[in-house]
């Protein structure tokens, strides 16, 4: 009898706790299913509505994507007739189907001649609220690239022309930033015909001066910014080096430090340490990743590099992507986490043996290690731009499909 009650006792308070335990077991199953479901249906949901959006591009390898008319919609900025000069411009964005209006900003530079680039930008250079857009004075690449070049900004809504100064040859990349942190936009400007890169700081009366100007070995292509070591300092990365800001004197001395040899050892023709850069925080702790493709070539990854304790470590989106010449890093699934847009200028990757050029996104698993393609487009991107255009809380492309493509391109995120 003693023995019996005794198990009795046991079960009545053992059997509460099993069948509390596997309802929890259950419920864990049950929430695990359904957060894997979420995320199929999210990577599901993820597509994209293809609109024409120009039919009269003319070597466009200067353009990026700003609302310079104020209205909610993103517009199209841009250089026309990259190659040999041209004027600068905006087509304007609209909802409706159709190719967008063209506003001219300017036909040629305060000083005459033509304006030619390998990008653009723009921002709002005198803090009033609107977005004013940046110029390059040069003859084209392919007239004369090692000719120098005259920087301005063209001040929103009047299109006033401001210079900023000059650089020694044909630009491939501006950034803006506010280098010193006193509130207004600096700009730094990478040449690839005698391998600098300037650093000019804005003034209070809309001047700019130039505090830096560095010849480094085999500079050619690719720049972003970003707080790569946390110090509150916005640092520049190009072309493999990544230049760390001193603070908010930006006259003294920038240290530079290689954050992979491979993108800046390569030897042969122009088309040599051509690279995109991207910068974003991945893991969110206040200090920026920088995502690096090879522009022109064949065998180069799409990878990214975390700084540590021990220097540059690199990590694979995929081992080899020809002519990577778009590299953009946003949350295009808004799963909250960052994916990646990259892919083939059709028209430099047809020289070099290819013959398909997708458009991909590689969709992150939240780890930073994992990423699915996913083919968008097919026929190439190059200087491939993301933005909101509407307003709608996601991203979309902007896409020409080669360089030497006359029809411009909206993907349009249908994911909301």
């Amino acid at each position: 009898m003693t023995l019996i009650k005794t198990i009795n006792i046991m079960n009545t308070k053992i059997l509460p706790i099993l069948f509390i335990s596997l309802l929890i077991l259950v419920s864990c199953n049950s929430a695990k299913k359904k957060e894997n479901n979420t995320n199929t249906e999210t990577k599901n949901k993820l597509s994209f509505e293809s609109r024409q959006l120009v039919d009269d591009a003319r070597w466009w390898w200067a353009v990026t994507i700003g609302d310079v008319t104020n209205d909610g919609l993103q517009d199209i900025v841009f250089i026309d007739f990259n190659s040999s000069g041209g004027y600068l411009a905006y087509k304007k964005g609209q909802k409706e189907t159709g190719f967008w209006e063209e506003v001219r900003i300017a036909d040629e530079p305060p000083t005459g001649g033509t304006f030619a680039s390998g990008d653009l930008e723009t921002g709002d250079m005198d803090n009033d609220g609107d977005v004013d857009v940046l110029a390059v004075k040069h003859t084209g690449e392919w007239d004369d690239a090692g000719a120098e070049a005259e920087l301005f900004w063209y001040q929103n809504p009047e299109w006033k022309a401001y210079p900023i100064g000059t650089v020694p040859d044909a630009v491939k990349d501006l950034s803006l930033a506010d280098f010193n942190n006193d509130g207004k936009l600096d700009l730094a400007v990478l040449t690839f015909d005698e391998n600098t890169l300037s650093i000019f700081q804005q003034n209070d009366d809309k001047s700019f001066t130039r505090v830096q100007f560095l010849n480094v070995k085999n500079l050619h292509e690719g720049m972003d910014v970003g707080d790569v070591d946390g110090d509150g300092d916005i640092d520049i990365l190009a072309t493999g080096y990544c230049f760390y800001n001193p603070g908010n004197n930006l006259t003294q001395e920038w240290k530079i430090e290689s954050i992979d040899e491979k993108w800046h050892n390569q030897t042969g023709d122009w088309s040599q340490n051509a690279t995109k850069h991207f910068c974003a925080d991945l893991d969110g702790d206040g200090k920026v990743e920088v995502f690096i493709s090879h522009s022109e070539r064949n065998a180069y990854p799409v990878s990214w590099y975390k700084r540590t304790e021990n220097g540059w470590e690199e990590n694979v989106v995929i081992d080899s992507l020809s002519s990577c010449h778009t590299l953009q890093v946003f949350d295009f699934d808004l799963d909250g986490d960052y994916d990646v847009l990259a892919g083939s200028n059709a028209h430099r990757a047809v020289n070099i043996g290819k013959t398909e050029f997708p458009v991909l996104i590689f969709l992150n698993d939240g780890t930073n290690q994992n990423w699915t393609p996913l083919k968008i487009a097919d026929g190439g991107i190059y200087n491939g731009r993301v933005a909101d255009f509407e307003g709608d809380g996601d991203f979309d492309v902007f896409r020409l499909p080669g360089h030497e493509a006359k029809d411009y391109y909206m993907l349009e995120n249908k994911i909301k």
